[in-house]
This record gives C-alpha cells, sequence and structure tokens, in this order.
C-alpha cells in the first residue's frame, strides 16, 4: 500500500506540475513542439570491408536522425517578431549507450519582418537546402543519394593524399539572412566565421541561393566557397543546379553540379556529379526512385560511382507512414564513398577502394 501511495503522489504531482506549467509557455508566444520518429529494420551488406574480407552483411535497427523539437515566435510590434527553434537528434534505438539526445540539429534565433529573417546559430546551409525539394529519404537513411552527391570521394592509391570533402553540411556558429518570398523568388545567404583564424589561414565558409518555387516549377542555383580549407591559399567551391517539374500526384527533379577541391598549392581538382529523381502518388501509395552519379576527381582515374534507390510508401495518415526502401552504391576502382555508415563488424566503413554496398530496410514514421 505504501509503494501505491508513493505511486500515485508522484502522478499527482506530475500531473500539477504539467497543468501549472501550461500558462508559462503560453506566456511565451506561439511555442509548439514537434518531431519526427523514422525507424527502420535493415539488412545491409558491403562486399569489401578489407582486401581479405568480401561479402560481409548484417542486420540492423536504425533511428534515422529522429528528432525532438521546440519552437516559437513573439510579436514584437512593428510587423516584427523574434523567432526561435531548438531541435535535437534522438536516439529511438537506445544503441548509443542510453542517451536519448544525441546531436543539435537546426537550431537559432533570429528576427523576422517585412525584411525577410536574421538568425544566428546551427543550420543547413542554403547549398544543402537548395537539392531538398528533390529528396526522397529526408536526408537521414542509408538510402538517399547526399552519400554520394556534394561529395568528393577520391581514394586514389597513386597520390598520397585522400581528398574527401562534403558540401551537404549543417554550419555551427553561422549568421544567415533569408529574403520574404516575392512571387515565388527567395533568395538565402549563410556565413561561418573561422574562431581560430591565424595569420595564414582563415577558413570561414560562404554558402548562398537562389530558389523559385510553385506549383509546377521548382528552380534553384547555388553556390558555396571555402577558403583554406583543404589546402591553404586554396578554396573549395561548389556550384549547384536544381529543377523539378511538378504534374498531378507525380514529380522529376534533376540536380548537376560542379565542385572544385584545392588538393595542393596552387592545384585545383574538380568533379561533376548529376541526380535525376522521381516520385507518384496514387492512393495511399507512393512510389520513389533516383539514380545518381559521381564523375572522377580531376584526372584521377577510376575515381568516379554511381548509386540508385528504389522506395514504396503507404500513409495511413497525414503523419504515419510505412515504408519499404533497397539502395545500391557502387564504387569505381580507386573511389571511396559510403551509404552504410559505422555499424557491427565495419561493413560501413568504406576502408577499400572499390566496394560495392547495398541495403533493404522496412520502416515507420511519425511526424507529430
Amino acid at each position: 500500500m505504501q509503494r501505491a501511495f508513493t505511486k500515485q503522489s508522484k502522478l499527482i504531482a506530475v500531473a500539477l506540475a504539467a497543468a501549472f506549467s501550461m500558462p508559462v509557455l503560453a506566456d511565451t508566444g506561439n511555442v509548439s513542439v514537434y518531431g519526427k520518429i523514422n525507424m527502420d529494420f535493415e539488412s545491409v551488406k558491403n562486399d569489401k570491408t578489407t582486401v581479405a574480407t568480401t561479402d560481409k552483411s548484417v542486420n540492423r535497427v536504425q533511428s534515422n536522425a529522429s528528432r525532438f523539437g521546440v519552437k516559437g515566435s513573439e510579436d514584437l510590434g512593428g510587423g516584427l517578431s523574434a523567432i526561435w527553434q531548438i531541435e535535437s537528434q534522438v536516439d529511438v534505438t537506445g544503441l548509443s549507450g542510453g542517451t536519448p539526445f544525441n546531436g543539435t540539429r537546426n537550431s537559432n534565433i533570429g528576427l523576422k519582418g517585412g525584411f525577410g529573417s536574421v538568425i544566428v546559430g546551427i543550420w543547413d546551409t542554403p547549398y544543402k537546402l537548395a537539392r531538398n525539394k528533390i529528396e526522397l529519404f529526408d536526408n537521414t537513411t542509408i538510402f538517399t543519394a547526399i552519400s554520394m552527391v556534394g561529395r568528393t570521394g577520391a581514394n586514389d592509391a597513386a597520390n598520397a593524399k585522400v581528398t574527401a570533402v562534403n558540401f551537404n553540411t549543417r554550419q555551427a556558429g553561422v549568421i544567415q539572412y533569408w529574403s520574404p518570398n516575392m512571387s515565388g523568388f527567395q533568395a538565402n545567404i549563410s556565413y561561418s566565421p573561422d574562431s581560430a583564424a591565424t595569420a595564414t589561414t582563415n577558413k570561414t565558409k560562404l554558402s548562398l541561393s537562389g530558389t523559385y518555387d510553385n506549383k509546377v516549377l521548382y528552380g534553384a542555383l547555388a553556390y558555396e566557397i571555402r577558403p583554406d580549407q583543404t589546402t591553404a591559399s586554396m578554396d573549395d567551391k561548389a556550384t549547384r543546379l536544381v529543377g523539378a517539374y511538378k504534374f498531378g500526384d507525380g514529380q522529376v527533379g534533376l540536380m548537376y553540379e560542379h565542385l572544385s577541391v584545392g588538393t595542393a598549392a596552387a592545384t585545383s581538382e574538380s568533379q561533376r556529379n548529376w541526380e535525376l529523381s522521381g516520385s507518384y502518388k496514387f492512393g495511399n501509395s507512393k512510389i520513389g526512385a533516383f539514380y545518381a552519379n559521381n564523375g572522377n576527381l580531376g584526372s584521377r582515374a577510376n575515381t568516379g560511382a554511381d548509386m540508385v534507390s528504389l522506395r514504396y510508401g503507404y500513409s495511413f495518415s497525414k503523419r504515419t507512414e510505412l515504408y519499404g526502401a533497397y539502395t545500391r552504391l557502387s564504387n569505381d576502382a580507386s573511389a571511396n564513398y559510403s551509404t552504410l555508415g559505422a555499424t557491427v563488424g565495419a561493413v560501413g566503413a568504406a576502408t577499400t577502394a572499390g566496394t560495392s554496398q547495398s541495403g533493404f530496410g522496412v520502416g515507420m514514421i511519425h511526424t507529430f
């Protein structure tokens, strides 16, 4: 009876705390709680994890960057509002050592008005966001094309320098400006200062995009420059062009990009990547597929790769979906891209050039 009374007392205390906290939350103005749980059961395989080990596979459960967030705004008068957001990645599997919150996602504070919005914090770059309209997998699973596009992945045995640059980033310590939407047109600018700049290097990052979006067409042009990143006094640069045509319940999207990396003093090597994607909805079902191809980095032969993913989803409601997906990434002989990530037995680590990786998963998504 003592235990029952103690348990009942705790429940009453929690209920009272919730009741009294609700007016406090309401007073802060337009606060909303949101999130997404995206989990799947996967069977993944890497045909060459080491020179001596081939055809390694494993089954696993993935949390796929499930997230929890709180955001809000406050009317400051004169058409000006304070805006803020705090979002964290959540490990729903419990496999990260019992820590549920295991990474900071898009979080900021700023001002919004007729001029647009200005924020500071940690946020996806305009270069990364420009492609999201043709993304089929929310950038968070083994099936997404950003395992390849937006990246260089050369591992040339004839060259001691391994060059792997990722332009699909969420930048910390950033200030961004988002223009107002002008009849479908919008501009985004992001700047990340280098707090550890020296007399010889200043690793700032500037990313910007211009987009147009209506019921039929989407178009985006994005550019990013990173001085002194891979090599001092050399710039890493990326230019991305994205387009999509929307028809009824379907969409076809295309992306082309040109990446340039300073691999040595006065030496810059470039690479061209492209992606074709499509999706179609019928009833509660939705199918999607993409093909992505990365070219060679500079004159390094056999440093390209290609990737294909297929997806089927069934929506029980606007918030809940059951899905199945398949992916395959094939590296050329000297390329080192990876879609599987770190996992048991290093099956996802592309430690050996020329690997082919594949995965099949069945999962469920719920948004709130």
